[in-house]
């Protein structure tokens, strides 16, 4: 019983060992958000109402401390009979990233707008009246989707799950505590 014991405690110390040093980098964020995030928003008519894609994200970690900035680009169409609109909108957001154990996910909290940009430059002055409204669906979205969620079908992230309780952002990489 003794020598299961110390068994059971060494394996849990090589593990937890192992596991301590797991972290999520950039590239995988970006990966998972590309693959898995889908936004698409349809108002309107053929004749009056706007379309918006978000259909590329850049992720940047630990530029300011326990910050995970998120560029998303995002097609916007504006359908009217008069000037109809078609641009692509660069907006970036800094947020705080936090593990939720209930759903094996990182979500954002407190996203912050940094910074909108149009291309073509002169459509963003255009789009003003609608850049709120469009800032306040991705924030509700980005805010509700995981950022990244662990593979339980991997030992190591699976074993993860089970022991994060909070998450560190480092330069490059989110880093996983236990």
């Amino acid at each position: 019983m003794i020598k299961l014991k110390l068994i059971a405690l060494s394996m849990l110390l090589l593990l937890t060992g192992c596991a301590s040093q797991y972290s999520i980098t950039e590239s995988e964020i970006e990966n998972y958000l590309n693959k898995e995030m889908h936004f698409e928003v349809k108002q309107g008519n053929q004749f009056i109402g706007i379309n918006v894609v978000l259909n590329d994200m850049e992720v940047a970690l630990g530029d300011k401390p326990n910050t995970m900035g998120l560029t998303a680009t995002t097609k916007v169409s504006v359908s009217n009979p008069l000037l109809p609109i078609s641009a692509k909108l660069k907006t970036t957001f800094e947020a705080q990233p936090w593990y939720d154990p209930d759903t094996k996910s990182v979500y954002l909290r407190q996203l912050d707008l940094v910074n909108v940009s149009a291309e073509p430059a002169d459509v963003e002055k255009m789009l003003t009246s609608i850049t709120p409204q469009l800032m306040t669906f991705l924030r509700g979205f980005l805010e509700s989707k995981p950022v990244y969620t662990l593979d339980m079908n991997d030992t190591n992230q699976a074993l993860m799950a089970k022991m994060t309780k909070e998450l560190q952002v480092q330069k490059g990489k989110l880093v996983v505590k236990f």
